[in-house]
C-alpha cells in the first residue's frame, strides 16, 4: 500500500491525520512486512476474513465498469490532462429544471447562503464550479467515493466542473514536503494517483477539467500575491487562530475532539495558509466552490474581505458532507490511531475490523458514525442498502432511503452487529474496483511505483 510505504519515513502512526493542509488525509505507520506494505495496491487479494461472530446483545461491542480516460504518462511543461471539458451543447431534453438543479446541488452538503445559490442557478444554466483538492497519497473515502458522487451530481446539474489540484499548497505540508524533498514536480504524480482513483470509482472525467494551482499562480503572480497580501492585512490573526482550533476539534478530518495544537502553537505557515487559500477562492473565475468542512474558515475570510472591499459578488460555496469519527471517544486514543475512518487504500480486512470496532449505539441515530457512512456514502452510491438480519429477526430487508432505515434502527428492529456487517460488505463492494484498477492498469501501477521511489529515496 502506497500510504503504508510513506509511513515508514513519517512516523510510527498507522494513519495519522495531517495537521492542516491535506484534506481528510492520514499517514500510515511501521509494519513488519515491508514488501507487502509497499505493494499492497498491486498484490492479488487475499481471502477475506469472516466477520466476528455475533455476540449476545449484552456482550456486543457497540463500538463495536470504470470510464476510460487516457492521461499523459510524463509530466510536461503544459501540465495537461487528456480530459474533455464540459460542452455548452447539452440537449434540451437533458437539462434539469431549476428545482431539480437546486435540489441536486443542495444534496451535496451545506451552503452558506441558499438565496445566492438560487439566484445564480436562475441566472446561469451552466455555472462554473471549482472543486478544491489537496493531492494526497492517502485518500479518505470522502475524498475518493464521495468526491466522485458530488462531482457527478454537479455535472448532472449542468455545471462546468473544474478540479483545482492544489499542488502548491500540498508541498507546504511537512509530511508530503518531506516525501517530495521540496520538489514541486514530485507532488504531481500524487495528484495523478488521485485521478486514477477517481477514474476507478466512476467519476465522469469527460465532464471535468483539471487545473494545477502552481500553473495559475506562476502565470498570474502579479495578481495573486497582491491579493493574498491584501487579505492578510485585512484579517485578524486571533480570528484565524480561533477558526483553526475550532475546525481542528470537530469531526471534519478525523481529529474527533482531539486538538492537535493543544501541545504547541501555530506555525506562521498555518496562520498564513487561510489567507493564501482565500486568495485562490477569489482569484478564480468561479460561480460555485465545492470545499471541505475544514475549509470553511478560508471561505469566511474571502467573504469578509469582499464585504470590507464593498464587492457585490461574494463566493458561493458548498461544503461536502462527511461522516463523523468512527471512534466513540477519539480523545482517549492516540492521535495517529488508524481506526477513525475508512481510506481508499484499506483492504477488506481493514474495513471489516474498523467497522466491527466502530461506534454504533443501538437504537440511536444521532452521532452514529456507522449511520453517517450509510447516509453519505452507501445510499448515494448504490441507491439502496441491504441488511441481512440474524437470530429471531432472520431474513433480509433492503432500504432505499435514510428515513426508512433510521426508523427501523431507532425502533430496535435492526441490531448494530447486523448493520455493521452489511456496511462493511457495502464498502468493500465499492472499493473493489479501485483495488482491481491498481492491479490491472499499467499507468496506475507506474504511479504507485514512482511515488514509492520517492519514499525510498528519502529513507
Amino acid at each position: 500500500m502506497i500510504s503504508r510505504a510513506f509511513s515508514q519515513v513519517l512516523g510510527k502512526g498507522y494513519k495519522c491525520p495531517l495537521d492542516l493542509f491535506v484534506h481528510a488525509s492520514a499517514v500510515v505507520g511501521f509494519g513488519s512486512n515491508m514488501p507487502r506494505h509497499l505493494h499492497h495496491l498491486l498484490r492479488q487479494p487475499d481471502p477475506a476474513d469472516g466477520f466476528p461472530p455475533k455476540q449476545h446483545p449484552l456482550q456486543n461491542n457497540n463500538r463495536g465498469a470504470p470510464p476510460t480516460c487516457t492521461f499523459e504518462s510524463n509530466w510536461t511543461l503544459q501540465h495537461s490532462f487528456s480530459t474533455v471539458k464540459n460542452s455548452n451543447d447539452t440537449p434540451l431534453d437533458y437539462i434539469m429544471s431549476f428545482e431539480q438543479r437546486f435540489a441536486t446541488l443542495r444534496s451535496i452538503g451545506n451552503c452558506v447562503n441558499e438565496c445566492e445559490l438560487s439566484l445564480l442557478l436562475k441566472d446561469k444554466i451552466a455555472p462554473i464550479c471549482y472543486v478544491w483538492c489537496d493531492p494526497s497519497p492517502w485518500m479518505h473515502i470522502t475524498q475518493g467515493i464521495l468526491m466522485t458522487i458530488n462531482v457527478n451530481k454537479m455535472i448532472k446539474a449542468g455545471c462546468k466542473v473544474k478540479i483545482l489540484m492544489a499542488d502548491w499548497f500540498a508541498q507546504m505540508d511537512d509530511k508530503i514536503g518531506f516525501i517530495a524533498g521540496g520538489v514541486l514536480s514530485k507532488v504531481h504524480p500524487i495528484g495523478l494517483y488521485n485521478v486514477e482513483t477517481w477514474k476507478a470509482t466512476g467519476m465522469d472525467l469527460d465532464g471535468v477539467e483539471f487545473v494545477w494551482l502552481s500553473d495559475l499562480i506562476s502565470r498570474n503572480a502579479d495578481e495573486y500575491w497582491p491579493l493574498a497580501m491584501d487579505i492578510a492585512r485585512k484579517s485578524n490573526p486571533s480570528a484565524i487562530k480561533s477558526w483553526l482550533r475550532v475546525y481542528s476539534t470537530i469531526n471534519t478530518r478525523g481529529h474527533g475532539s482531539m486538538n492537535p495544537y493543544r501541545m504547541r502553537d501555530f506555525t506562521a505557515a498555518e496562520i498564513f495558509y487561510p489567507c493564501l487559500q482565500s486568495a485562490c477562492i477569489l482569484f478564480q473565475k468561479a460561480d460555485i466552490w465545492l470545499l471541505g468542512q475544514d475549509q470553511s474558515g478560508a471561505h469566511m475570510l474571502a467573504r469578509n474581505f469582499c464585504t470590507h472591499m464593498a464587492k457585490e459578488n461574494k463566493p458561493i460555496a458548498l461544503f461536502s458532507n462527511m461522516p463523523c469519527n468512527l471512534l466513540e471517544h477519539p480523545e482517549r486514543w492516540a492521535f495517529d490511531d488508524p481506526n477513525w475512518a475508512i481510506f481508499m487504500e484499506d483492504d477488506e480486512e481493514d474495513i471489516i475490523s474498523k467497522i466491527s470496532d466502530g461506534f454504533c449505539p443501538p437504537e440511536s441515530a444521532e452521532g452514529n458514525p456507522c449511520l453517517d457512512y450509510i447516509k453519505y456514502i452507501v445510499l448515494p452510491r448504490f441507491g439502496k442498502f441491504e441488511v441481512v438480519q440474524m437470530g429471531d429477526n432472520g431474513g433480509s430487508k433492503t432500504f432505499v432511503n435514510m428515513e426508512e432505515f433510521t426508523s427501523d434502527y431507532e425502533s430496535g428492529v435492526l441490531h448494530p452487529s447486523d448493520v455493521k456487517q452489511a456496511l462493511a460488505k457495502a464498502i468493500n463492494m465499492m472499493l473493489q474496483p479501485v483495488r482491481d484498477h491498481f492491479r490491472s492498469c499499467a499507468e496506475a501501477k507506474r504511479l504507485v511505483e514512482e511515488i514509492e521511489d520517492f519514499y525510498l529515496g528519502q529513507w
